[in-house]
């Protein structure tokens, strides 16, 4: 007999009943979510790098003493204002029910979207398997919020999850400490390793 019905049974001469599982089967219905998450997040980090825009992002990092160099790890990326965003999704296929979905868009009052984030510095956050779910964005310049999340949406449950615990999780299963710090992306200036914060960027400085 094969190992499932070998299971079986002897779980039925020791007495031991066996839960079936009856859940579903099939491609995860999520998946376009996480890929629209994962192709913005591409977007965004080369926005930090390469956009002209992006220098008061650079100009700000460079304040608090870190570089491109320093965060690189952290996998930032800058929003920047306007409708360049939605023109970048629309030219890779992505529509705009999904990246709603995804909290990438916003829908204003009189039914039409706009880009969540816009003038921010991002800090995307993971799941613990590493998939980018969601974002955190400082703004930069005046104005409120100063620090803004997704929304939460069937990939990202911000209750549930801690910023960049996806890395320190990979100490814990080494039986290593795991720090709880305020100051993340200062971490490996201090030579530090995998660490995570309490928090999204929303409410802890960076």
């Amino acid at each position: 007999m094969d190992y499932p019905t070998a299971v079986r049974e002897v779980a039925g001469r020791m007495g031991i009943a066996i839960p079936e599982q009856t859940g579903r089967s099939g491609p995860d219905p999520r998946e376009p979510l996480f890929s629209a998450a994962s192709v913005a997040h591409d977007w965004f980090a080369r926005q930090l790098r390469e956009s002209p825009e992006a220098e008061e992002a650079r100009a700000y990092l460079g304040s608090r003493g870190l570089d491109l160099d320093t965060v690189g790890p952290f996998e930032l990326g800058f929003a920047p204002r306007g409708t360049p965003f939605l023109t970048a999704m629309a030219q890779l296929g992505l529509k705009e029910p999904v990246l709603l979905e995804a909290g990438l868009l916003a829908q204003r009052d009189d039914g039409s979207v706009a880009p969540r984030f816009r003038g921010r510095l991002l800090f995307p956050i993971h799941d613990l398997r590493g998939r980018v779910v969601g974002f955190g964005g400082r703004l930069l310049g005046p104005g409120e919020p100063k620090y803004l999340n997704s929304p939460e949406t069937p990939i990202f449950k911000k209750g549930t999850m801690l910023y960049n615990l996806h890395e320190a999780r990979r100490g814990d299963t080494k039986g290593e400490s795991v720090v709880v710090v305020e100051e993340v992306l200062r971490c490996p200036q201090a030579g530090a390793g995998r660490l995570r914060t309490r928090g999204g960027p929303a409410r802890h400085r960076r």
